[in-house]
């Protein structure tokens, strides 16, 4: 393991021992691993983070990325509240930055503060996710597979700075705000952002949701050099992009569904997600084209066979060494498809000013296990079999079936 996850491991273990050894009266500062709480109870400081180191074996195929590990997340970050007003950041310091991005884009993930006036209303604003889709507004610390679902990649959800109203009334819950944009410092970045989320759990473990954002998109303006498409552009979990990114300009609209039932240690989870990208002057003789479409939806069911409760956060009921741990399996199927919705005649290509864009997508099914020792510490295997609509578009062109990739994750979070 590298050095940020021994270091990580080593505080855990310490921050252990510090609390079964806390003694703290009702006229001093509480101490627990990582927290402190003011003697009312007005003031709490805490750390939060995790690291993750990723490793993969590719079966009877070559990636264009050939690295069977990676140092994927170091998140640290720090949270605290005094009394209405509470505040959240984290960053990532890895010296790897996604692409797409700027240097030293990706270092800050969220920076927050919030002010809670009732349970029903709760204004935030700052850097953090636009409130769209269950899985992406996840932790990667807390999603059950390695890669969250492709639709999330597909329709570049991302974080940005904005402001939200957000609260909980009764069984709704509901999210709405605006944001600068939808991708933070990319290329490929909308302007002004609207973004809104509506929850309802009409029974008990059961949630149903919706997702909606509008923003627009501007082009390079072709007289100032080499334009770049700032479209969509979707890949597998294990890296091929399947579609390339499209010329675009004027609205770009995503609209999405979802639903989540949990049930002692069972866990399901449905959703569906259309991206709509306007393409105004982006023919090849500037003329206006069909709207680019994205579609991507995702099933997924887990089971903790240990008998734990399935909820946000694992914790084991019998930790190691007094007893197993909690141990998950988990499957999933998912499905991204691109296309236009302008009529189905003339030729279809797969260019990026393409009128009629040639239908690519990725089918692919998830296997995993899931195993925490302790709250902090999980160990996660995966089996991804994916499979192209066009034997064409690959990542080894002309061999069609199935491509096969085993994942694996260590993690370490602080608990």
């Amino acid at each position: 393991m590298k050095a940020p996850g021994v270091a990580m491991a080593a505080a855990i273990a310490l921050a252990s021992r510090a609390q079964a050894a806390a003694q703290a009266g009702p006229d001093r500062w509480r101490a627990e691993p990582f927290k402190l709480t003011s003697p009312g109870g007005d003031i709490e400081l805490g750390l939060a983070g995790y690291v993750q180191e990723d490793l993969r074996s590719y079966r009877d195929w070559e990636p264009a990325d050939p690295r069977t590990s990676e140092l994927r997340r170091i998140r640290i970050g720090v949270e605290g509240r005094w009394k209405r007003l509470s505040f959240q950041v984290d960053v990532d310091p890895r010296r790897e930055r996604p692409e797409d991005t700027v240097e030293g884009a990706h270092y800050l993930k969220n920076a927050y503060v919030e002010l809670r006036l009732a349970k029903a209303f709760r204004i935030r604003g700052g850097h953090f996710k636009l409130p769209f889709s269950p899985e992406f507004l996840t932790s990667a610390a807390k999603t059950d597979f390695i890669e969250r679902s492709m639709l999330v990649d597909a329709l570049g959800l991302d974080r940005d700075w904005g402001g939200v109203v957000l609260g909980e009334i009764g069984r709704v819950r509901y999210e709405a705000g605006v944001f600068q944009g939808d991708g933070g410092r990319t290329h490929q970045r909308a302007g002004t952002t609207g973004a809104a989320r509506l929850e309802v759990t009409p029974l008990t473990g059961l949630d149903l949701g919706a997702s909606y954002n509008d923003g627009r998109v501007t082009a390079d303006d072709e007289a100032l050099g080499a334009a770049e498409p700032k479209g969509f552009s979707a890949r597998g979990p294990t890296g091929f992009r399947f579609s390339v990114r499209h010329f675009v300009d004027g609205h770009r609209r995503r609209l999405g569904a979802d639903g989540t039932l949990h049930r002692g240690p069972v866990g399901l989870k449905g959703e569906i997600a259309r991206g709509w990208e306007e393409r105004k002057g982006q023919g090849a003789t500037f003329d206006e084209l069909p709207q680019a479409v994205t579609t991507g939806w995702a099933v997924s069911g887990t089971w903790l066979a240990t008998g734990d409760k399935k909820r946000g956060t694992i914790r084991p009921r019998h930790p190691f060494p007094h007893g197993v741990g909690a141990v998950e399996f988990g499957v999933r199927y998912e499905s991204v498809q691109v296309d236009d919705d302008g009529p189905d005649a003339g030729f279809a290509g797969a260019g990026n000013r393409a009128r009629n864009i040639l239908p690519v997508g990725e089918r692919v099914w998830t296997g995993g296990v899931s195993w925490w020792p302790r709250q902090w510490l999980r160990f996660l295997a995966n089996v991804v079999v994916e499979r192209f609509d066009d034997d064409l578009i690959v990542p080894e062109p002309g061999r069609g079936g199935n491509y096969v990739t085993i994942l694996g994750r260590l993690q370490l979070a602080l608990p």
